[in-house]
């Protein structure tokens, strides 16, 4: 019996046409998968760069249906008309991103593959690409009803794995026609990369860490823990001190506290009590408690000389902050408005009237002691 004939390749001008016909239905596809895929991504809490899409040019489209080794017949053999590639921060983010793609879409898993196996002694573009499409279920929506035999490829990598997608893209079609030295040249940069991101990874785990030591011993009040934004911001997290003063501070004002942390106001809030003198969380934490009264009586008389604060939200930690500029005030109008200068607080303040207040429950309640 003689062997079924192999199907004759489309002429290119008729894959060209069938393309333009089909082209904005791929954009179409293409912008839609996108924003599906970044919700999906953002509701999974994934930390990723970019989300990034398009339809393939007819230049591309050419020279890849003539491509004598692709064998290509007609236009849905070529599998990545439409692209995505999903750029994440760190390579074990990739992992991450790739099970929300497998979970959404129908892969195809003869036409996909995870090329950071493929070739342990090639360096550079490590990516999962995934040949898919989307699933009957989401097909059976009427968004998506006009996709049904779309498939696309989907790139899951890193950032700096896209970098160098993207810087040796100019070359990749001649590689093989250069001198062995640009050859070599080019393998030492890939492996640089790839040596980069271990060294992300490793740094990142140290970093982590290193905040989880710093949040043990702010919580497990060990003496001697120095004033930055990591410990005050643990510091803010566990101890209910810093939370009861930062209540009472918004009421006292009319305010609510933010249930957000600023980097901007953590550093702040580490200049101002550095100026005061507070160099540990532990003095820290001894000067809110002995203070608490004075700096809300201090704050009451202060309002009518002190600026609207923003939008009617304090920052968390704010008792810090206020505590400082008392202990700054309570020392004369010239520390403070030196101080003041230093902080970048608002030119508006009524020095001399908050370095008078401070003074004033300074002595009260000092002498209480």
């Amino acid at each position: 019996m003689a062997d079924a004939e192999e199907p004759t390749a489309a002429p290119i001008d008729v894959i060209v046409a069938d393309f333009n016909s089909r082209k904005e239905m791929f954009m179409l596809f293409c912008a839609k998968t996108k924003s599906l895929i970044e919700e999906c991504l953002e509701d999974a809490q994934i930390h990723y760069q970019s989300v990034q899409a398009r339809v393939k040019t007819l230049r591309k489209l050419r020279e890849k249906y003539s491509n004598p080794e692709k064998r290509y017949k007609r236009l849905d053999d070529i599998t990545d008309l439409a692209g995505l590639r999903i750029i994440t921060y760190y390579g074990d983010e990739v992992d991450q991103a790739a099970e929300i793609i497998k979970r959404e879409f129908d892969i195809d898993p003869q036409r996909s593959i995870d090329k950071r196996n493929s070739n342990p002694d090639r360096f550079g573009y490590h990516a999962i690409n995934y040949v898919c499409s989307h699933s009957a279920k989401r097909l059976a929506d009427v968004e998506y009803r006009r996709f049904s035999g779309i498939c696309c490829e989907i790139q899951i990598t890193s950032v700096l794995s896209h970098a160098w997608a993207e810087i040796e893209h100019e070359w990749y079609d001649r590689r093989d026609t250069y001198p062995p030295d640009i050859k070599r040249r080019l393998l030492r940069m890939a492996a640089l990369l790839e040596v980069a991101e271990s060294e992300f990874l490793d740094i990142r785990k140290k970093k982590s860490d290193y905040h989880r030591c710093v949040a043990v011993q702010v919580g497990a009040k060990v003496s001697g823990v120095t004033l930055e934004p990591l410990s005050i911001r643990s510091f803010i997290e566990q101890d209910p001190l810093a939370a009861r003063i930062d209540r009472r501070i918004a009421a006292l004002l009319g305010m609510v506290v933010s249930d957000q942390f600023s980097d901007i106001a953590l550093h702040a809030q580490v200049d101002a009590a550095k100026h005061a003198g507070i160099g540990t969380i532990e003095e820290l934490r001894g000067s809110l408690r002995s203070h608490e009264e004075a700096m809300l009586e201090f704050l009451n008389l202060c309002r009518p000389y002190w600026p609207t604060r923003g939008d009617g939200v304090l920052e968390r930690g704010i008792c810090i902050f206020d505590l400082a500029i008392m202990l700054i005030a309570k020392h004369g109008e010239e520390r403070l408005r030196r101080t003041a200068k230093i902080l970048e607080l608002d030119p508006a303040i009524n020095t001399t009237a908050v370095a008078r207040f401070a003074n004033t429950v300074a002595v009260k309640y000092e002498s209480k002691v």
